[in-house]
């Protein structure tokens, strides 16, 4: 029976341990959630998830600069009559307020190299073509240093007028609204290459800011922005540009710092985001070199953040924003129906929001075609290295070992006990004292305590038929001792005797002393029961002599008649001794 009971615990924990390292296995081979009926969640590379995250705060600027250029003596070219130069930028929100970001040197009017030195290289463009002998460089040259650019008043700013088209980024399409903005500040691109434009919206899509700990060699990169070069050869488009590349290397300009980026930027991206792989802003779009689209500038993000709190704004997202991309996560996981849901809630509140129509369509077509892929509880959505930093089939296999070794140890203690009580040495038990039979049942129990539990009928139960119960027994003393049966000599006791056995004994008499001589020894005690030699020689000792009490009725007294306690000596009132 042993060898059998052994046996089998070894089979089942055998079997535990197998169980286990394949479940472990079988973790980790699908450390994520079971794959839908058919399908897959959505694939995407990570560039196109930063960019669909990205796109809907992507904002198309269109600048409308007027001047006066004069040659220093009086007299202003273009006959006398200002001159218009219309550019065309990339912001970004920052803030759901309102709150655009863009390159410093897009809203520059005031320092020798922002948009003066535009208005400068039309007039030396215009006199290389009609003045023979005169080159572009020579005039740009002379004028930089001896031409006047100012607004409407003598020797005011460039007038400058500024338009955020709102829905820019969302989709291939030219539908926005152009809403009107306002330069709150901006820093030269000698101080940092950013600035801060306010337009009137309290729902604005924005993105987050990255920070300099974000940001190494060789970080990938997505530098987005509307290439003004592109609409010069193709239909106006309001869907931004994407340029993939990697941070080359952190270079100054001077005493301000830069990052060099292998993504091609081009004029009209600046101002645009250089966004890293989780959708966080690195740097703004900066500067590039002519005919080397390889080689470009973005400004650190940094230096934008510095101008938000010099300015009291706070870098943050809206509630759109995060119901957005917790829609856009769904998508491409799978759950398809969690992302229509999601991107239906933005619609309602927001209903041109183009990227969110895009890719509510996309996940219907998705849950058509394959289903939504399961969700798995949190605690299995786990890598290779979550249970406590072991892989999953190290730690089942572990978990399988033990309870081998568990299983098999219950399995070795049961054959050893069956084992030695076999023996019949098993463990001793202890032997209760022995009690006294006239207090069992009631020995554990004390005034005040809870008495002892006693059996009792189960809940309507016939009670016990009283001709079955035992009768009560009588006192001792007061029980006759079977028939025929012979205990001893029987004594007499009356009342007299109990309470005379229960007065003390009277001191002896004085006796005076007399003349020496013997003196009686004392008689020696009347012989016990314990005493009594054998019966008939069979070493049984005699059975102890029985009391039986007689107790008289109540009489009168002989000398005045009245009642006398049965026993008493003496009469209680009139002190006559009775017979």
């Amino acid at each position: 029976m042993t060898g059998t009971i052994a046996r089998a615990a070894a089979a089942v924990a055998v079997a535990a341990s197998v169980t286990l390292a394949t479940a472990g296995t079988a973790f980790a081979a699908e450390p994520g959630a079971p794959p839908g009926p058919g399908t897959s969640p959505q694939q995407a590379t990570p560039t196109e998830k930063a960019a669909a995250e990205v796109r809907p705060a992507i904002v198309y600027l269109t600048e409308t600069f007027t001047a006066y250029v004069g040659d220093g003596t009086g007299l202003y070219y273009n006959n006398g009559q200002p001159l218009t130069l219309n550019a065309t930028c990339t912001g970004f929100g920052v803030n759901p307020q309102g709150y655009i970001a863009t390159a410093g040197h897009c809203v520059d009017t005031t320092s020798p190299d922002g948009v003066r030195a535009d208005f400068i290289a039309m007039v030396a463009q215009d006199l290389a073509a009609t003045t023979p002998g005169v080159t572009v460089q020579d005039a740009m040259t002379y004028g930089m240093a001896n031409w006047t650019v100012e607004g409407q008043a003598k020797g005011s700013p460039i007038d400058a007028q500024y338009s955020a088209v709102i829905g820019s980024g969302t989709g291939s399409g030219t539908k926005g609204e152009v809403v009107p903005a306002r330069l709150v500040d901006f820093r030269p691109p000698s101080q940092g290459d950013v600035a801060l434009l306010k337009i009137e919206s309290s729902d604005l899509p924005s993105v987050q800011l990255g920070t300099e700990a974000d940001t190494a060699i060789g970080t990938p990169v997505l530098s987005i922005g509307y290439p003004a070069a592109a609409d010069a050869v193709t239909d106006t488009t309001l869907e931004p540009s994407n340029k993939d590349g990697q941070i080359s290397t952190k270079r100054t300009m001077g005493s301000v710092p830069y990052y060099e980026t292998s993504a091609s930027l081009s004029p009209g991206m600046s101002g645009g985001p250089t966004v890293d792989m989780d959708g966080d802003v690195l740097g703004i779009n900066s500067a590039h070199l002519p005919n080397d689209q390889a080689f470009n500038f973005i400004a650190p993000a940094g230096g934008l953040n510095e101008l938000l709190a010099r300015n009291g704004v706070q870098n943050q997202l809206g509630p759109n924003d995060t119901l957005y991309r917790g829609a856009l996560a769904n998508y491409y996981a799978g759950h398809y129906t969690d992302a229509i849901a999601g991107f239906e809630r933005l619609l309602l509140v927001d209903p041109d929001h183009g990227q969110a129509q895009q890719f509510k369509t996309e996940a219907a077509k998705a849950k058509e075609r394959f289903g939504d892929t399961p969700v798995v509880p949190a605690a299995q959505q786990s890598d290779d290295t979550v249970l406590w930093g072991l892989a999953p089939w190290l730690f089942w296999t572990i978990v399988g070992g033990a309870a081998a070794l568990v299983v098999g140890g219950i399995a070795l203690l049961v054959a050893m006990l069956r084992r030695r009580k076999g023996r019949g040495d098993g463990v001793v038990a202890d032997i209760p004292a022995p009690r006294d039979p006239r207090f069992d049942g009631y020995a554990d129990w004390t005034p005040g305590a809870q008495a002892p539990r006693m059996p009792q009928a189960p809940w309507g139960s016939t009670p016990m038929p009283p001709q079955n119960r035992p009768a009560p027994q009588a006192p001792a003393w007061q029980q006759q001792p079977p028939a025929g049966v012979s205990d001893g000599p029987t004594t007499v006791v009356t009342p007299a005797d109990i309470m005379a056995s229960q007065r003390p004994a009277p001191a002896a008499p004085f006796v005076n002393p007399g003349p020496a001589g013997p003196v009686n020894p004392p008689a020696p005690p009347a012989p016990t029961a314990s005493m009594a030699p054998p019966v008939n020689g069979s070493g049984e000792e005699p059975a102890a002599p029985t009391a039986v009490v007689s107790i008289p009725k109540a009489g009168s007294c002989t000398n005045c008649g009245s009642t006398v306690t049965p026993g008493a000596v003496f009469c209680a009132t009139c002190g006559t001794r009775q017979s």
